[in-house]
């Protein structure tokens, strides 16, 4: 069993997890500080075409506040039509 290390509130990381339908594995890790500077300046997005059915904006807001509420674990954990999985975690 992997021993979880406690960490102070400025070091702890949002982790984006995606699994691919065609076996790409995408697994990233950033500090919170950095999340909100990117996320004021509109420089994270998680999804691009019209086609998804998430608001982006919305579900970065969910994770503002997650960050305000000093919550962590899974936040997000969505599965597209083509089998993606994308899941959103704070630590």
């Amino acid at each position: 069993m992997a021993k979880q290390l406690e960490r102070g509130h400025e070091e702890r990381l949002l982790r984006i997890r995606v699994l691919s339908h065609n076996g790409d594995k995408v697994h990233i890790k950033l500090p919170i500080n950095f999340v909100k500077k990117l996320v004021q300046n509109n420089a994270l997005d998680f999804f691009n075409t019209e086609n998804d059915i998430i608001d982006s904006k919305k579900l970065l807001n969910i994770i503002l506040h997650a960050f305000d509420y000093d919550l962590s674990g899974e936040i997000a954990n969505l599965e597209r039509k083509n089998g993606d999985i994308i899941r959103i975690i704070l630590d």
